[in-house]
């Protein structure tokens, strides 16, 4: 039946969709608590301006007065550590899709019904990005309870950028981890593959935006991180060709991974 798949996927993980969800409002809701007024704000910037310069490049603050706004101190207390956290859901979910399933033996099993190869794997990332909305959402009502209860001045319009910017990120992250599970023969590569992508972007940015004009930071521009640029998109909003690019390149993942998972022998 078609989008079988796809329901049962749902009904098998909605609840960790839950979970996550529940973990990262709850995130966003603390995040907005402890800063009591923009007062409180300032006073940390007082307080972080006292720091030496190099500490402040290592923590990636090239401008301390933009965390003075609410939305520029969310762009990094909030979306610059959450990113991380769904990283994590979209590598799990990549391996959910194919290779976990493969390992345990299941796959097999599912190939021996009347289904053909691509629904499968289709219906499977339908689902985990429906997931991915789902805790993306939730992370967004956490931030807006927040926001209701705290007496800063938030842009809401700005918050649900900022979490609309997440996504892209998140469905590459996935993505690619379900190209190296199509790819790759051992669940241990795929896992060891995504592992790199994702951390290897990660500090990829992070070292290139210390050492500024350097053949690191030109290295930036193969890092997914880079185009994330949380902190902007809270001043400035949604960068939309960063977006397109980021959302260009899991299409073109996605349809490597089918192409893979069509013509691959399934380990039994």
């Amino acid at each position: 039946m078609r989008g079988s798949v796809f329901a049962e996927t749902l009904r098998r993980e909605w609840r960790n969709m839950i979970y996550w969800g529940v973990g990262i409002g709850m995130i966003g809701l603390v995040v907005l608590l402890i800063i009591p007024s923009v007062d409180a704000l300032n006073q940390m910037v007082r307080l972080i301006e006292t720091l030496p310069p190099a500490i402040l490049q290592a923590a990636g603050m090239q401008d301390v007065s933009q965390i003075a706004t609410p939305e520029g101190f969310l762009g990094g207390a909030y979306f610059g550590r959450v990113i991380l956290f769904l990283c994590v859901y979209a590598v799990i979910s990549g391996l959910n899709m194919t290779s976990s399933e493969e390992d345990a033996g299941i796959m097999d099993v599912l190939l021996s019904q009347p289904l053909p190869r691509w629904r499968i794997v289709v219906e499977k990332f339908a689902a985990y990005a429906l997931m991915s909305v789902g805790i993306v959402v939730m992370g967004f009502l956490g931030l807006f309870i927040g926001a209701e209860s705290s007496s800063l001045e938030i842009n809401i319009g700005r918050l649900a950028e900022g979490n609309l910017n997440v996504l892209p990120s998140v469905l590459l992250a996935m993505t690619f981890t379900l190209f190296a599970g199509v790819f790759f023969r051992t669940r241990t590569l795929a896992i060891a593959a995504s592992a790199v992508f994702v951390v290897g972007s990660y500090f990829l940015n992070f070292i290139g935006g210390l050492a500024s004009g350097s053949v690191v930071d030109q290295l930036r521009v193969v890092s997914f991180f880079r185009y994330y640029n949380n902190e902007a998109v809270m001043q400035n909003g949604l960068a939309w060709s960063d977006i397109g690019l980021l959302l260009g390149v899991t299409a073109l993942l996605f349809a490597a991974s089918l192409w893979f998972f069509q013509r691959r022998d399934i380990g039994l």
